[in-house]
């Protein structure tokens, strides 16, 4: 009886202790939770703040701003009378190209610019990866040109592989003033993608760093997403 009576106390003592334990640890985590980070801790190093300039580069004060980019027969219309599709866009930098071939070589400029270094190819390629049933309208390049005599160029084309291929656009660069944008004229093309592939083309026609590929954008109008998923009604 006695010896039941002291397990009996020795459990209800241990238990008390493990009580005590964690009702301590949880009063710690607690404070910790609703307490400001403490900068002697070394925590707030953990977060690495961004440069102030993308790439790591000073801005380019003499390109054209955001919403002159935008500015255009391409720009999305915020107008109450705008029909209710609106465009959609698929933007590619200049480092998403590659070269058609193995023999050409280039170099990265700065912003997602590259330049052809080597080679005589003078061709870069990149997927055009847009929903089948798009109706493409506009192909616009971003480019640095500071080359007088030579412009760049970039087509849009589609491939039926190893059989045929068709260019449905191409807009060159202007001018040699730096950093610009220039659009290719106003198409209507409906996406095959059942039929064809489709591909971005850039030729910097020179290998040099004055003639730079920053990117291309592509401006289309995306099918409904309402047709694809009605079912279909038939009368007999």
């Amino acid at each position: 009886m006695n010896r039941s009576r002291s397990t009996y106390v020795k459990t209800v003592a241990a238990v008390s202790v493990l009580t005590v334990v964690v009702v301590l640890s949880l009063a710690k985590l607690a404070a910790a939770q609703s307490s400001p980070p403490d900068p002697s801790t070394g925590l707030a190093a953990m977060s690495t703040p961004l440069p102030p300039i993308g790439d790591g580069q000073p801005a380019n004060s003499s390109g054209p701003s955001v919403a002159q980019q935008n500015d255009g027969p391409d720009a999305r219309s915020a107008t109450a009378s705008a029909p209710a599709a609106t465009l959609s866009y698929y933007r590619l930098l200049g480092t998403a190209f590659n070269p058609r071939t193995s023999t050409t070589t280039y170099a990265y400029n700065f912003n997602g610019c590259i330049y052809e270094t080597g080679g005589s190819d003078n061709r870069f390629m990149a997927p055009l990866l847009i929903p089948n049933g798009s109706v493409i309208k506009y192909l616009r390049i971003y480019y640095n040109d500071t080359s007088a005599g030579t412009d760049l160029t970039a087509w849009l084309t589609r491939y039926q592989p190893g059989v045929t291929s068709e260019d449905l656009t191409v807009v060159n660069s202007a001018g040699s003033g730096g950093y610009g944008t220039t659009l290719s004229p106003e198409l209507t093309h409906t996406v095959d993608t059942d039929t064809w592939a489709y591909t971005i083309i850039v030729a910097p026609n020179a290998n040099a760093i004055s003639n730079s590929i920053c990117g291309i954008r592509v401006a289309y109008y995306a099918p409904s997403i309402f047709g694809a998923f009605l079912p279909m009604i038939q009368k007999n």
